[in-house]
């Protein structure tokens, strides 16, 4: 009984040393994620990595709405766009017909017109002739008196035919005048119809001349509008996850962008070694070069330096050059220091690179490693999202959401002044 006793003890005690071991390395590895980037260099530098770091999960972002009205305006844009396409169409088809019509409606009025002024000469000819015939007639019979036509008669035959003369040549005359004013009238009324529908068809086509510039000017203006939303849209695209959001990637806005808005929300209060578009200038360049988001790393250190003011107090000057709190942790009494602020912009952006990019090697980097020991850091590749450095980077809960609030309104600022309408 004595042997079972002692084996019972035994194997208690065992049990206990295990599980206090383990309770020991539960806090060691709470201990360690939750830290900042200035962990003790004995730590962030060992060979061996640690557990894989939390996931990187997206939170909710202002990218949404601006993502759906941006595309609304898109579509209606482009709507616009197609519709005004349609109504160039029809119009330019219109401008043809009409010019061909209007073509045709000058020289058939041109043509009736000398048609007009041909039976104007008729009826003046006619007119002439018949007042010629009036007066040979007036000349032989109506100004000799009855009489006297007795008289010049040598037959009563004769009498009647002179009679019938004069009756006769007085409908001659009437009825020429009257065809000749009939032709003169309907060669005026329709040449008067004519140049009607020629004034109608010219006004037609003033008005389809007027449109066609107007529809053009709006279907180049929606055309403008669709091709900056599209911009736009992009630019808020590329955080459409949220803290998901990759670190890794072109930057999307430019520096001068970057400076404006600072100077324009912040006013010009930076504390920084080098003016704010110098400083914006080197977010582009250095992330490009390494193909990190320099434009979302700006608005972490917008976060990381109380808006490049470094207040009073804490454990980064503006003298150091140190934009992200590299080397501050909660236990530490000052940050690294760098010998200028490109030098400090580029090393945030190495360290990020080595949190991105899994098998990364300082030969690999755009520019000389900063650090060289960059390529033993042991969160090397686990961190491929923004949403990844809470915890990592800093201790606070929300950082990694704070970065991504910044970056949103820098470029809600910056769309709101787009002019988008």
């Amino acid at each position: 009984m004595r042997v079972l006793q002692t084996l019972r003890d035994q194997r208690q005690g065992s049990l206990r040393a295990v599980f206090l071991k383990a309770l020991v390395l539960v806090a060691v590895a709470g201990v360690v994620s939750s830290l900042s980037v200035g962990i003790d260099n004995r730590e962030v530098f060992a060979a061996q990595p640690p557990a894989v770091v939390g996931k990187n999960v997206g939170s909710g972002t202002a990218a949404g709405p601006r993502i759906a009205a941006l595309s609304s305006l898109v579509a209606r844009s482009d709507a616009t766009v197609v519709e005004s396409n349609r109504d160039l169409g029809n119009l330019r088809s219109q401008l043809v017909r009409l010019q061909a019509a209007e073509a045709a409606a000058r020289a058939h009025t041109d043509e009736l017109g000398a048609l007009e002024v041909q039976a104007q000469s008729r009826l003046i000819e006619a007119r002439a002739t018949l007042a010629s015939l009036a007066a040979a007639a007036y000349r032989d019979t109506a100004s000799a008196p009855v009489f006297v036509i007795f008289l010049r008669a040598r037959t009563p035959l004769d009498i009647e035919y002179r009679q019938e003369l004069v009756r006769q040549t007085a409908r001659v005359r009437n009825r020429a005048l009257r065809q000749a004013k009939s032709a003169e009238v309907i060669a005026a009324n329709a040449t008067r119809v004519a140049r009607i529908e020629r004034d109608r068809i010219r006004g037609e086509l003033q008005t389809v001349s007027v449109q066609i510039p107007a529809v053009e000017k709006r279907g180049s203006a929606a055309r403008i509008t669709a091709t900056n939303g599209r911009f736009w849209l992009a630019r808020w695209s590329s955080i459409a996850n949220g803290t998901a959001t990759t670190i890794r990637g072109q930057p999307v806005l430019g520096s001068e962008e970057m400076s404006r808005w600072f100077i324009g929300t912040r006013g010009n209060r930076s504390r920084a070694t080098v003016p704010m578009a110098e400083l914006a200038r080197y977010y582009v360049e250095e992330g490009s070069s390494e193909n990190i988001r320099g434009d979302i790393a700006f608005a972490q250190s917008v976060l990381e330096t109380g808006g490049f003011r470094f207040p009073d107090g804490g454990q980064v000057a503006p003298s150091d050059n140190n934009f992200a709190g590299m080397g501050a942790c909660d236990s530490c009494a000052s940050g690294r220091t760098y010998s200028s602020a490109r030098i400090g912009v580029r090393a945030q952006m190495q360290l990020l690179r080595v949190y991105a990019q899994p098998g990364l090697r300082n030969s690999m980097l755009g520019n000389p490693a900063v650090d060289p020991r960059l390529d033993t850091h042991y969160l090397r590749g686990k961190v491929q999202a923004w949403s990844g450095l809470t915890g990592t980077w800093a201790t606070a809960r929300a950082y990694g959401d704070r970065i991504i609030e910044i970056f949103s309104e820098m470029l809600a600022w910056l769309t709101d002044r787009a002019g988008l309408g």
